[in-house]
């Protein structure tokens, strides 16, 4: 059975320009959203918790090992002046030298793209 480490930001203090919540708390909402289809395709999962940083979930899952992925959730902000708030897309992120990451990180940016509302 293939077991992921799920990594939904930590960012509480990276609000959303539209005032609508945090990094952290969106991104936990995506990974609270995500658990039963991973229940339900039999692929099993740990979790970081909001209390945790980026640093302490990575030591965490690398102290656990054994995992065939590590699902980093994150939103990236759109900078500012001209372009705040019109930046938008998908982006998946991957270990360069990893044939396996790289096809993982197409397979979710390819999906992802599909059901994104401006897939351009």
């Amino acid at each position: 059975m293939p077991i992921i480490y799920l990594s939904p930001s930590t960012q509480e203090g990276n609000r959303y320009v539209t005032g609508t919540g945090s990094e952290e708390y969106w991104m936990n909402r995506l990974a609270d959203a995500l658990e039963p289809y991973l229940r339900s395709s039999a692929i099993a999962f740990d979790r970081n918790t909001p209390e945790m940083t980026a640093g302490s979930s990575i030591r965490q899952a690398n102290s656990r090992g054994g995992y065939d992925f590590y699902l980093a959730l994150h939103s990236n902000a759109s900078g500012s002046g001209a372009t705040e708030g019109r930046q938008r897309g998908i982006i998946a992120f991957y270990y360069p030298t990893s044939r396996a990451g790289e096809r993982v990180a197409t397979i979710f940016a390819d999906n992802l793209g599909r059901i994104y509302p401006l897939p351009q």
